[in-house]
């Protein structure tokens, strides 16, 4: 029996639903404009490329870090083997970056992302490496009465593997099961395929039709030969899109007239806008048609708070998905409660020069960070003492004990005025008495009176 013959449908099936149906079975997709989508031929609409391609890039400009915290202090943990497979090399011929743009190109346009687990010889060693695995390697994920997951691989080779979920790093997207991500283009091929179909036509109206913005018209009956003649003339004069807008020469009676539709007039160009931004929307999780709306001028506040937006809902929910994923599937059981992987996003997030250096000066003077602590991220090396927490727009934290505490250890030169007796006193000299004569003391430095100007006690 047919595959075909065994699906469960309806007995008054469309032919075109039935033929949705073969091609959602086999990873394709046919939609309402004729254009068939899958998770490839996807890329080939503009704007599915700009946005994978943006997330991808993006993401691989993070540093990930293997963290670990006492619930108080935080530190990173350079010198464990899995921070140099997550922050540097995941393994032989891949770095960092591109290895986490390839586990984003995957989740967007399929929903998931695999990688096997290379332990060496033994499946309990800490993990050596991370092999990403290419689409299609991953056949199934099955899970048991007992809840485990099994992934059965198939290797270009044709050899079947089954492979327990420990050997494998899974990142999941949106997922319905709870083990297996869906693929998001099977949702939104429709918005896909309208997007190609515009491009399609765009590209076929300007690439092979005579356009010359005009139309001509001949009085009389013309000879077949004429006409043939005079069609190739025109074809040969102004198809295209770099003759299409070249001076017509009229003869015998001819007149020029107006071509009437044009794909402006017919919203040709008002769709493939309303289709741009609702593919950034699906991918980016956020309202670019509120934000970035015809009528609004880009000004420098709305590029930042794009810029802001573009890392809040795009960018976060896929770096929180994966920092899980991590913890679930390289971080061992045992210290999964003190240790975490954690990726930075905060240079995403910066301002200009002077935005910056006025937050780090609000920063350290309300004792939120140290001087270093500002310089580790402007990719500068500490100095001594920067490591301090100390209000920094005045010498002291302290103005009260500590002041007095200072003032109370300096001593002072003493000299009485009138037997002139020295001394020295913690205290001001004009506070003390001589205890020689019981006569006013001065600072010994200072010329006594009639010596000088500004004789002040």
């Amino acid at each position: 029996m047919s595959l075909v013959a065994r699906m469960a449908r309806p007995k008054a099936m469309h032919p075109q639903e039935l033929e949705r149906m073969i091609m959602s079975v086999f990873g394709g997709g046919s939609t309402s404009s004729g254009v068939s989508v899958s998770s490839d031929s996807a890329m080939r609409q503009a704007t599915v490329y700009s946005c994978v391609n943006a997330l991808s890039r993006v993401i691989g400009m993070l540093p990930c870090h293997l963290m670990e915290t006492d619930g108080k202090n935080r530190k990173k943990l350079i010198d464990d083997s899995l921070y140099f497979l997550l922050h540097d090399q995941p393994n032989e011929w891949m770095t960092a970056p591109e290895f986490w743009g390839m586990a984003m190109n995957h989740l967007p346009l399929r929903g998931n992302f695999f990688a096997l687990k290379n332990r060496g010889l033994s499946l309990t060693s800490p993990v050596k490496e991370l092999i990403p695995l290419a689409p299609g390697i991953v056949q199934e994920v099955k899970q048991n009465e007992k809840y485990q997951l099994t992934y059965i691989l198939k290797y270009p080779d044709g050899t079947m593997t089954d492979v327990p979920a420990s050997q494998i790093m899974h990142l999941r997207g949106m997922t319905i099961n709870g083990f297996m991500g869906v693929n998001p283009i099977q949702y939104i091929r429709e918005s896909i395929a309208l997007g190609l179909a515009s491009e399609e036509f765009g590209a076929r109206y300007f690439g092979s039709g005579t356009h010359p913005g005009m139309i001509v018209e001949h009085p009389g009956k013309v000879d077949p030969k004429i006409k043939a003649d005079l069609k190739s003339s025109l074809a040969e004069s102004y198809s295209g899109l770099g003759k299409s807008h070249r001076m017509m020469l009229l003869e015998d009676g001819m007149k020029a007239q107006k071509i009437t539709i044009d794909p402006k007039d017919s919203q040709f160009i008002e769709l493939r806008k309303y289709q741009k931004a609702e593919i950034v929307d699906i991918f980016f999780g956020m309202p670019l048609t509120i934000m970035a709306s015809e009528s609004k001028t880009p000004t420098y506040a709305s590029a930042e708070q794009f810029s802001i937006g573009f890392v809040i809902y795009a960018l976060m929910p896929w770096l929180v998905t994966i920092e899980k994923a991590i913890s679930r599937d390289l971080i061992p059981m045992a210290k999964r409660k003190t240790q975490y992987a954690k990726f930075v996003a905060r240079g995403l997030q910066r301002g200009s020069f002077k935005e910056q250096m006025d937050s780090f000066s609000v920063a350290i003077d309300k004792e939120i960070m140290n001087p270093n602590e500002c310089r580790e991220l402007l990719e500068m090396n500490p100095y001594d003492g920067g490591n301090e927490y100390r209000t920094r727009t005045s010498t002291m934290k302290d103005t009260g004990a500590e002041t007095k505490a200072q003032m109370k250890a300096e001593t002072y030169d003493c000299e009485c005025i009138d037997c002139g007796h020295k001394m020295q006193s913690d205290e001001h000299c004009q506070d003390i008495k001589c205890p020689e004569c019981g006569g006013t003391m001065r600072r010994a430095e200072r010329p006594g009176p009639g010596q000088g100007k500004g004789n002040i006690l």
